[in-house]
């Protein structure tokens, strides 16, 4: 069993580094949650799509809600919520259709969303524009659209926060709120919405909050098995995914260890544990082994929550996705010879200027990214813009990058980069493939494109981490 812990596992990853593949790999996450760290770099965001479609089935999803919290720039921009909440809720259905269609183009299967919580005067900024508003009926109308137009859309909607965040002013990302009303209440008003959509048996996850219920238990939901299992699983017979909200936020963090937020929430009838940061995986899956061997956890309880993991495993669409584009990069790349010990050195950088080269061109902007791109992989020293229709000028360094577009079409550009110093210079071929048999004898990277993910994946050429 100890090799299918990982699925116990929801992990958020705000870059995408070997660190990263190294966890993956070693304690295989059924859940990857992609954050703007990963999203707002194109290059990394295709490479990681493309990792994750080459090492297995994972629950890939985004917190992209629309409206306050957005986080896919290829979604288009929404109102939000509230504004949705105003008007018919097929438009939210609509919406939703058409961002989870996105969302699974781009190879996400899942989405921390629709948010159920119920608008309050006094509540927090935390939920605010991402409710649908005050009226339960309204809640449940819209968020019931918007799983179903999730689900027509490709993506499994996460459904949030059970039992209901709405009525506390405090954020649990700061502190432990707590809701002062009784459960009658909670049951006509903040589970009205989680209610109805049970009852549609549209397929959903579960997300709970970090919030305490006295009227119910002294425990926050998360780990209450009064709240996850008396009622959400037997009360309202959801037999489906139930996932925490992250761990590490600090009305969990500040409160209970490690080891008593990990057995409180699996014992409670939880499934997967989700982490903000990935780096906190190894602490919280050896815990959980720990706590299954001195029998603190059921392992029942814990088969019980890997089986409805890969319950929706198996469910989720397995198709071709945004990391075919790493895919064509890495495979168009052609390299010469070089010296690998020169790619421990110190890199000078000389960078095209930001120009296009036809009214059908729009690769300028590409250029901007090299030093970017190349500072996830060497130390640079230095980086020197060049003009594209006269050349670079003469460059002194342990190891010089030089990026050459169109040089075989200008002789005076020509010369400029053949007057570089042969024996430290890595010449990439980023435009035109013809230059390269100008540079006889010397290091070529031939890329065929100008785009980040083709410099990004020429320099793990170099590095040895292609495949």
């Amino acid at each position: 069993m100890d090799v299918d812990l990982g699925k116990l596992f929801f992990c958020g990853f705000d870059d995408f580094n070997e660190e990263a593949r190294e966890v993956i790999q070693k304690y295989r996450p059924a859940g990857v949650l992609i954050y703007p760290g990963v999203l707002s770099k194109e290059y990394l965001f295709l490479d990681f799509m493309n990792f994750l479609s080459r090492n297995g089935r994972f629950i890939v999803s985004s917190d992209h809600e629309g409206g306050q919290l957005e986080v896919l720039k290829y979604v288009p921009s929404f109102p939000g919520n509230l504004a949705a909440g105003k008007v018919d809720p097929v438009f939210t259905g609509r919406y939703c259709e058409m961002a989870g269609r996105i969302m699974n183009t781009l190879g996400f299967n899942m989405v921390f969303a629709p948010v159920l919580d119920l608008l309050s005067e006094k509540g927090s900024a935390v939920v605010d524009l991402r409710s649908f508003g005050s009226d339960p009926e309204v809640v449940a109308s819209h968020g019931m659209e918007a799983c179903m137009g999730y689900f027509k859309g490709g993506v499994i909607p996460c459904i949030k926060h059970f039992p209901g965040h709405g009525k506390t002013a405090d954020d649990s990302h700061y502190l432990l709120p707590t809701v002062n009303a009784s459960f009658e209440e909670l049951w006509r008003e903040d589970l009205l919405p989680f209610r109805r959509i049970f009852q549609s048996r549209v397929k959903t996850a579960v997300m709970t909050a970090h919030v305490k219920y006295p009227a119910v238990d002294d425990l926050p939901a998360t780990l209450s098995k009064k709240l996850i299992t008396e009622v959400l699983r037997e009360k309202l017979n959801f037999k489906g995914l139930v996932l925490s909200d992250a761990m590490e936020m600090k009305a969990i963090s500040e409160n209970f260890s490690v080891e008593e937020a990990v057995r409180f929430f699996i014992e409670a009838g939880g499934n997967m544990i989700l982490l903000d940061n990935f780096r906190d995986l190894p602490v919280y899956y050896e815990s959980l082994k720990k706590l299954i061997e001195d029998g603190s956890i059921e392992r029942g309880k814990v088969e019980r929550s890997i089986k409805i993991v890969d319950e929706y495993l198996s469910a989720l669409e397995n198709r071709f996705n945004s990391g075919l584009i790493a895919e064509v990069a890495e495979r168009a790349i052609e390299c010469t010879r070089m010296r690998k010990e020169l790619l421990g050195r110190e890199v000078v950088l000389l960078v095209p200027s930001n120009k296009n080269l036809s009214p059908a061109d729009t690769t300028g902007d590409d250029y901007d990214l090299i030093p970017e791109v190349a500072k996830r992989f060497f130390k640079v020293r230095d980086v020197i813009r060049y003009d594209i229709e006269a050349g670079p000028d003469d460059v002194d360094g342990e190891l010089i990058f030089d990026f050459v577009v169109n040089a075989s079409k200008n002789e005076q550009v020509l010369q400029a980069h053949l007057s570089l110093p042969s024996d430290r210079t890595i010449y990439f071929i980023i435009r035109n493939p013809f230059d390269a048999k100008f540079f006889p004898g010397r290091s070529v990277v031939i890329t065929h494109s100008t785009k980040p993910i083709s410099v990004y994946k020429s320099f793990q050429h170099l590095l040895g981490r292609c495949s």
